[in-house]
């Protein structure tokens, strides 16, 4: 058991991270990386780096002149003033980045005389570098070794005695930790890797504009990728139940307090700490060791969903470029690309004569912005349908024959049907407008209601009669002017055939 004043003291002795950085933080260590010029201090201090010779020094005048090459490198870049931005020498600029870079301890200045001037590369300058570079560098190549970091370090938990209080001095026991740590580190380190690769090819998949280049991805790319050795290393080198039986060494070195106490030794005489501080930060290291064991396989179930997700992903994507999208639509667009590209400028009516515009239509309109959304519907008013006497109310007789007249002129199913018996007296029989040739009004309004309607009951037998209008327009309405007209009635109508069917 872990004595809780013991725990308070060691926590106000051993410093936390924050606390061993406050030297840093308090000097502004940090603060150009939040400015909107970061990328100029890093590509400084990049240079710098590189310029020193095997002291870390450089110059005065040298580094001025590469803070000056830099500067040149970023003309979009806007400086404050005080980085120099009120200047508009370069020079000027360059010296005032200069002090700036020395005023956050990146540079340390060095007199060897009164004509030597030198600034030393700060050292933690060089770890800043370092973790920059591994940001900023993509390197999958590195997971090839996560197979053999990961069984190394199963080997070694797995050995007997590997942790045993009774076979290890406290120095032996501190740097076999060290070395635990360490590598399970790297191993988590990797899986975070391989995560980021899956991100950055779902990412891809999200932006791919074929299905072809869908279809690549997903089945050649995705497949062959550097994040597939983690994964497969995993799955079928057996590691998994492997790392489970490293883990429950670790938990029982953390529960064992003869563990803790022979690497406390050695952490105390290495750190220089009390034997209280030194035994709750060797409780620290080995809870940090269970837990990095415990993240890789939580970590692999994460990625087991993150390419269950890519699948569907690449599936919905394949299915949206080929049966929703198609290619019509991108061979519109490179219709009217080229269109615009050729003819752009100009109006539909210099268009008739071009080769490969034929329009269609006289006149077009394109809407866009506002105009091209749907417009709301606006409720029609209400049409009065009540009847208005033409007589007085006391006239009966002419209210009658009001209606009677109205009546003849109502196109009803009745009188279509009355139509079709007359003319088409078989199913399956058909007649066109040019072998009618209506004369009367009367027979007409027939012709208007056999158009209105499709059906209705015979008026001997009720049964139902069924007939179907076919119009030339439905071939020629391209070319209106082709479409010939018959006479009926004294009035000229587009040609349209009837026929019967039941």
């Amino acid at each position: 058991m872990v004595n809780p004043a013991a725990s308070d003291a060691s926590i106000s002795e051993v410093k936390s991270l924050g606390g061993k950085l406050g030297p840093l933080l308090g000097g502004g260590f940090f603060r150009p990386l939040a400015r909107p010029s970061a990328a100029v201090y890093i590509d400084c201090a990049d240079r710098l780096v590189e310029a020193a010779d095997e002291g870390g020094q450089i110059a005065h005048a040298e580094a001025r002149v590469l803070i000056r090459e830099v500067l040149l490198q970023h003309p979009d870049v806007q400086l404050e003033e005080d980085e120099g931005g009120q200047f508009r020498d370069l020079n000027q600029r360059a010296s005032q980045f200069f002090n700036k870079l020395i005023e956050v301890h990146w540079l340390e200045p060095r007199r060897v005389s009164l004509d030597e001037n030198y600034v030393l590369i700060a050292p933690a300058l060089h770890q800043l570098l370092r973790l920059l570079r591994e940001l900023a560098e993509n390197r999958p190549a590195e997971l090839k070794d996560f197979s053999a970091t990961l069984r190394s370090l199963c080997r070694d938990l797995l050995t007997e005695g590997v942790l045993d209080p009774a076979k290890l001095g406290p120095e032996e026991m501190r740097q076999t930790m060290k070395d635990l740590l360490e590598r399970a580190g790297r191993a988590g380190d990797q899986m975070h890797a391989v995560e980021a690769l899956v991100l950055q090819q779902a990412n891809a998949q999200r932006n791919s504009v074929t299905a072809q280049e869908t279809l690549q991805r997903f089945l050649v790319e995705f497949h062959m990728g550097e994040h597939m050795v983690c994964y497969d290393a995993l799955k079928e080198a057996g590691l998994l139940p492997r790392l489970n039986q490293a883990r429950s060494v670790a938990q029982e070195a953390l529960y064992d307090p003869f563990t803790k106490q022979r690497l406390a030794e050695g952490l105390a005489k290495h750190l220089d700490l009390t034997a209280t501080a030194a035994y709750g930060e060797a409780e620290r290291w080995l809870l940090r060791l269970d837990k990095l064991l415990a993240a890789i396989p939580v970590k692999q179930r994460l990625i087991d969903g993150r390419m269950a997700e890519f699948s569907r992903l690449s599936a919905a994507r394949y299915n949206y470029q080929t049966e929703m999208r198609g290619r019509r639509p991108e061979q519109v667009k490179a219709y009217l690309d080229e269109a615009a590209r050729l003819h752009g400028g100009r109006s539909f009516a210099d268009l008739a004569d071009e080769p490969g515009m034929p329009l269609l239509s006289p006149a077009c309109e394109m809407y866009f912005g506002v105009d091209s959304l749907s417009r709301p519907r606006r409720a029609r008013a209400a049409v009065d349908l009540s009847f208005a006497a033409t007589t007085s109310d006391g006239d009966a007789e002419g209210a009658k024959n009001e209606i009677r007249r109205r009546n003849l002129n109502v196109l009803t199913p009745q009188r279509a049907v009355r139509f079709i018996e007359r003319h088409l007296p078989a199913k399956g029989t058909r007649i066109s407008t040019e072998q009618l040739h209506v004369r009367l009004e009367d027979d007409l309004l027939d012709l208007l209601a056999v158009l209105a309607f499709d059906r209705g009951s015979a008026t001997e037998s009720h049964r139902p009669v069924r007939w179907r209008v076919q119009a030339v327009r439905a071939d020629l309405g391209l070319e209106p002017a082709r479409i010939p007209r018959d006479p009926e009635a004294d009035r000229l109508v587009e040609r349209f055939t009837i026929e019967r069917i039941s």
